[in-house]
């Protein structure tokens, strides 16, 4: 059966009463369609000219909205609309004249169990993806010229969209849908339901983002080395943790334990050197109480760290995909994109294996509807006190610019001046370069050395002495 001709030669899964039966009860309640169209689409009915009746219906109602939808005016409406395909006729003669139509009804006693026949036609609907799906991966296997990790990503993505009742069968939907998510998303807000988004703990970049980190946002945080990207990254975590948000942290560049003492140091405000070293008194040290404190926090949290050096692109989305599905992760982290591996073959080019990576996470956030934050380095360009990063530094790949939602730059001097510390902090810029849906501009956060975290500062710090303070810029 490697070839998969055992399966093309049988007739896909399909219930012909089922079809009638729903059509049928929509003829005889026109309410009916309300439940129906919550469960199926047109491509969901096996036979085309089902689905041209079923689609009718739809267009009928979005046009007649005061009128009754019945047998005699339903007939009329398909005799009044031309095919669109090479086969030219009515619609009405697509989907088998008066004759059928008028049969509908004849066996649908009542509307009861219009739900249940909705559920069997779109379960039988995705039987037939799923077989159709699986010879396709049977064929692009057997093409050698093909890399093996390219087609399991690929298979990957249908199958998730299979799952989660995406892909074709969704993609002639009307703006319809959306405008009404969207009144209701703004009564919702109105009547005081908090947002999805969710709030990073940074005061002024959550102003920016007009609340924090979106659904299905691609982020980028970079900066030169030793600036402070994975410290400023595991500063939100654990603030997002802290409010109970659910993140899982690929950190491929530190250790598990390393991120854990990371975590540690910034909730208990004990130094990050003396959680290291153990240098407290006894078990009764103030500082070792509060980092035992900080640790019963974290281990109370959602928290998934992942620590595998040069992890695959194919293992990310796998895992991210499985904890969405049991854990609901509610954000992604991962430190950083030149580390991942990308699957495809070493003879392509390094821009193009990080274009791959940048597709496939900018991907990722929007099948899981949930924020993918991610680090990057910035070329040497972007070196020195005077010259901050611009998105052209943004390395490896021109890629990460277009694909990301937002871009967020950290910006200081190496060099530790103590007449510049703002309470015991170094102020560091974020420079939020690009925000596909809001604000563009700057502020300051103050890094805090001992505790390798950023915190905010409640105060606008100028940038040199007698200079103005922050400012923001419309993007």
């Amino acid at each position: 059966m490697a070839d998969g001709s055992v399966y093309r030669s049988k007739t896909l899964p399909h219930d012909d009463e089922a079809e009638k039966a729903v059509l049928g009860a929509i003829l005889l309640n026109s309410s009916a369609l309300e439940t129906a169209m919550e469960i199926l689409q047109p491509d969901d009915f096996y036979h085309s000219g089902n689905g041209i009746i079923f689609r009718s219906f739809i267009d009928y109602a979005e046009e007649n909205q005061a009128q009754t939808l019945d047998l005699v005016s339903i007939i009329n409406f398909l005799k009044s609309r031309n095919s669109t395909d090479k086969s030219g006729g009515t619609l009405l003669e697509r989907c088998g004249g008066v004759s059928y139509v008028s049969t509908l009804t004849d066996s649908v006693s009542n509307t009861a169990s219009i739900a249940v026949h909705c559920q069997i036609v779109h379960n039988l609907a995705k039987r037939r993806r799923l077989i159709l799906l699986s010879n396709e991966f049977i064929s692009s296997s057997y093409d050698e010229s093909r890399d093996v990790t390219e087609i399991l990503l690929e298979a990957s993505g249908k199958l998730s969209d299979l799952e989660d009742g995406e892909g074709e069968s969704r993609s002639d939907r009307s703006a319809k849908p959306f405008l009404n998510q969207a009144i209701q998303l703004i009564k919702a807000r109105m009547s005081g339901v908090k947002s999805d988004n969710l709030e990073t703990g940074f005061d002024r970049l959550d102003i920016m983002t007009d609340g924090g980190f979106h659904p299905t946002d691609f982020i980028i945080i970079a900066a030169r080395p030793s600036i402070g990207k994975t410290a400023f990254c595991t500063s939100i975590i654990q603030n997002m943790i802290q409010r109970d948000y659910k993140i899982v942290f690929y950190s491929l560049e530190m250790s598990g334990m390393q991120v854990i003492q990371r975590l540690l140091t910034g909730i208990s405000k004990v130094p990050l050197k003396m959680i290291r070293n153990a240098t407290f008194t006894s078990n009764r040290d103030q500082n070792f109480m509060h980092v035992i404190n900080a640790a019963s926090k974290l281990y109370d949290s959602h928290l998934f760290i992942y620590d595998i050096p040069n992890m695959k692109l194919s293992d990310i989305r796998a895992t991210a995909r499985r904890l969405k599905r049991e854990e609901g992760i509610q954000a992604i982290f991962l430190d950083y994109i030149g580390l991942v591996d990308s699957g495809l073959p070493s003879t392509v080019a390094r821009f193009e294996q990080v274009a791959h990576i940048s597709r496939s996470l900018k991907a990722l956030a929007r099948d899981l509807k949930i924020p993918v934050v991610v680090l990057c380095q910035v070329s040497r360009d972007a070196e020195g006190d005077k010259n901050e990063p611009q998105l052209n530094n943004l390395r490896d790949s021109g890629a990460i610019e277009q694909d990301a939602d937002m871009v967020m730059f950290l910006h200081r001097s190496r060099k530790i001046d103590e007449n510049n510390l703002v309470n015991g902090m170094q102020p560091t810029k974020v420079i939020v370069a690009k925000q596909r849906n809001g604000e563009t501009g700057e502020f300051k956060v103050g890094f805090k050395r001992e505790t390798a975290s950023f915190e905010n500062i409640l105060f606008d710090v100028p940038d040199e002495p007698n200079q103005g303070g922050q400012s923001f810029r419309k993007g």
